[in-house]
């Protein structure tokens, strides 16, 4: 386990670097974090969409949407900055901290003032109420130690685990408790602001560094992580804006049909993306090198992430007739259209969030930054277009389908002319995965399964569809004469993992 000295005065927390082959460990534990927090998270949807209503999870939405929006003043990207910095010192963490702190109070107290307009705008009294409340959260999550940074950059992913399954465990448990006892929105209130509250005291039990009031690193940090905080913020805005014209123009059920959808498709893709990209940003920021200098990495990158999100958000995507009613009951039906739609555009932004990441550790935060504001700036062009014709929240969804779609091929040519390669082998190797989701999409919406139930109908539709996709993939990267990316590199580690399989048991012989 890495020692971490909180006794430095000069220096930052410490730790053992990772080697190089530990990186697919470290990759497959990121992953695990992810699951398993998701899984959590998963089955708190499950239980408390049967327990709370529709319109329930509405209402919170909203007020969660005014605290995202304003949250995005908060993404000032310290945490990308701090790993970014090759040997960082006691100043800097303390420097990231103070910062942080002074941040999120500022904008607590800006979020009690804005309460009553939001409300207004809403037409939704209580949401005074609720913002308020909620933004007690900004402050705590200000408090939470800065040191539990350094669980990334030493890739110390167990302990990070541990720490976060913690506190989702915990969280979960008073969420359940409180929507038990109140039956309302109430709960789902007083579980975010515990799982704010948990998480800073347990930043504390599970890393010993103990920050202070400093500035003394602010031109250092600010410096860098400014172009991190419009990418941020941009990623906020791609995530929350739709909700916001889904909550002014549709019904409280509607807008909790919207957010539960949005929110069952993050699960299921933009959580895993994000996992394996605390691996990516750490592994690309150390190397110091230029995209060009290693461009046959990207197909094999990008393709992963296809490769893992296509199949998930697509798959949800064809079952969401028959998963909705089983998995959250029969309130829940009138929100299938929506998750069929959401479902696939977050899994092809799951992989455009890769290239954002890509771009800032290789040391091109500005091209980053313009890229997530490129994609904001459409995502909000097509919605308000949109919602002022009348068309609604489905029709707000294939605007966010549309637009994700063209921020990712967007991105692809980006990063190819960045990485001097060539556009054609770095799309291909992400269009294999979604030509195969899409066409596994289709079969399996023309699959007539009403007899046998909806428990029996999911089963078959989930073997079927994982049989074909990977049929359809293994078929069209072998089509294309086997080139580069994730299914070449797939092939090549159960070549080895067989010979070492073979080898092993002749031994033993």
């Amino acid at each position: 386990m890495p020692r971490y000295d909180s006794n430095l005065e000069n220096d930052a927390p410490s730790g053992p670097a990772k080697p190089e082959h530990g990186i697919y460990r470290s990759a497959a534990t990121a992953v695990i974090i992810a699951w398993s927090l998701r899984l959590i998270g998963l089955v708190s949807v499950l239980v408390l969409a049967r327990m709370l209503t529709p319109r329930d999870f509405g209402i919170v939405a909203l007020a969660m949407s005014v605290l995202a929006l304003v949250d995005i003043f908060s993404a000032l990207g310290l945490r990308q900055a701090l790993l970014r910095i090759t040997k960082p010192v006691r100043a800097h963490y303390d420097t990231a901290w103070t910062i942080q702190l002074l941040v999120l109070c500022v904008l607590a107290a800006l979020l009690v003032v804005i309460a009553p307009a939001a409300a207004a705008f809403y037409d939704e009294p209580i949401l005074t109420t609720l913002i308020a409340v909620l933004a007690s959260c900004f402050v705590i999550d200000g408090l939470a130690n800065i040191g539990v940074v350094d669980f990334e950059r030493h890739f110390d992913f167990g302990r990070d685990l541990r720490m976060r399954l913690s506190v989702r465990l915990l969280s979960f448990a008073v969420t359940l408790a409180a929507a038990l006892i109140l039956q309302n929105y109430w709960a789902l209130v007083i579980g975010t602001v515990m799982h704010s509250a948990l998480n800073a005291i347990a930043s504390y039990i599970f890393h010993p560094f103990r920050p202070r009031l400093s500035l003394a690193k602010r031109h250092e940090l600010l410096g860098v992580s400014m172009w991190m905080f419009l990418a941020s913020a941009a990623q906020t805005v791609q995530n929350q804006f739709e909700k916001i014209v889904v909550g002014r123009v549709s019904s409280r059920n509607v807008m909790g049909y919207y957010a539960v959808s949005r929110d069952l498709s993050s699960i299921f893709t933009e959580e895993i993306a994000t996992a394996l990209n605390r691996v990516t940003f750490v592994t690309t920021a150390r190397t110091g090198r230029p995209l060009n200098a290693d461009p046959d990495r990207l197909p094999s990158m990008l393709g992963a992430y296809g490769l893992i999100a296509a199949p998930l958000g697509f798959g949800l995507a064809a079952t969401a007739d028959g998963a909705l009613p089983l998995l959250l009951g029969s309130q829940w039906t009138g929100a299938a259209l929506l998750l069929s739609i959401l479902a696939p555009a977050c899994s092809l932004y799951a992989v455009s969030k890769l290239i954002v990441v890509t771009l800032q550790a290789s040391g091109d935060a500005r091209l980053a930054a313009l890229f997530s504001l490129a994609g904001a700036a459409s995502l909000v062009a097509i919605t308000v277009t949109i919602a002022l014709n009348g068309y609604g929240a489905s029709g707000v969804a294939y605007g966010s389908l549309a637009s994700t779609a063209a921020l990712l091929l967007g991105g692809i040519a980006l990063l190819a002319r960045k990485a001097e390669t060539g556009f054609l082998n770095l799309f291909t190797a992400v269009a294999r995965p979604f030509v195969a989701a899409t066409l596994m999409l289709l079969v399996l919406q023309s699959f007539d399964t009403a007899q046998v139930g909806l428990l029996a109908s999911l089963a078959i539709k989930v073997a079927a569809g994982a049989g074909l996709f990977v049929t359809v993939v293994s078929a069209l990267w072998l089509s294309q004469g086997r080139p580069d990316g994730a299914e070449k590199t797939i092939v090549t580690l159960l070549r080895i993992r067989w010979k070492r399989l073979l080898i092993n048991r002749s031994t033993q012989i």
